[in-house]
């Protein structure tokens, strides 16, 4: 089986560093310049499911991959970005000058702390961790994830064992395609493009 994960176009937030998750934000004309980019290497594939996080951002790539391909779309929760609640739309430094009490405690222990009305990492990886159990379950050859930043790098630790100590030993730029194979029951990752 071959897992392709696309993190979705540039969008403003990126362009400004926010943290942003649930916040529901389109591309720029650079994120579906990437976007176009990336399905000229995907063109040649054929995919029958395709899996999208439930954000504008990942519908808008998903469209440009698969123009002109009639597939079972489908939406999923577990692969929408990481909620980061009151820290939503904000930068690092805004982050550490409105909330430094919450701030001090993300830094401290960032895997188990979720911001004011968001969510843990631990949580996130418990969605994305569910998400792969259900796919490693499927008789497909070829399956197209269009999701986030850190969905993607939480299913880099998934394969790596379920260690959140990897979370921060990978990039995952806009638009990058990631081949994950699963062959004979081991997982792998393939290859990393970026576009």
């Amino acid at each position: 089986m071959n897992l392709y994960f696309v993190r979705h176009g540039e969008t403003k937030e990126n362009q400004g560093g926010s943290y942003y998750g649930s916040l529901d934000v389109e591309l720029t004309e650079q994120g579906i310049l990437q976007s176009h980019r990336a399905e000229e290497i995907l063109r040649d594939i054929n995919f029958k499911t395709v899996y999208i996080s439930e954000k504008k951002r990942a519908e808008q790539t998903a469209d440009i991959l698969l123009k002109n391909k009639h597939c079972n779309l489908i939406r999923d929760s577990r692969i929408n970005e990481t909620n980061f609640g009151e820290f939503e739309g904000k930068a690092y430094d805004k982050i550490k000058e409105l909330y430094p009490a919450e701030w001090k405690l993300w830094c401290e222990n960032w895997r188990d702390f979720a911001p004011p009305g968001g969510e843990s990492y631990l949580q996130v990886y418990g969605r994305v961790k569910s998400f792969m159990d259900d796919i490693l379950k499927l008789d497909e050859e070829n399956i197209l994830i269009v999701t986030h930043g850190g969905v993607i790098r939480s299913i880099y630790c998934y394969i790596l064992g379920g260690n959140l100590d990897f979370f921060w030993s990978f990039g995952s730029k806009n638009c990058d395609i990631t081949l994950i194979k699963y062959e004979y029951g081991n997982l792998f990752i393939d290859s990393i493009t970026h576009v």
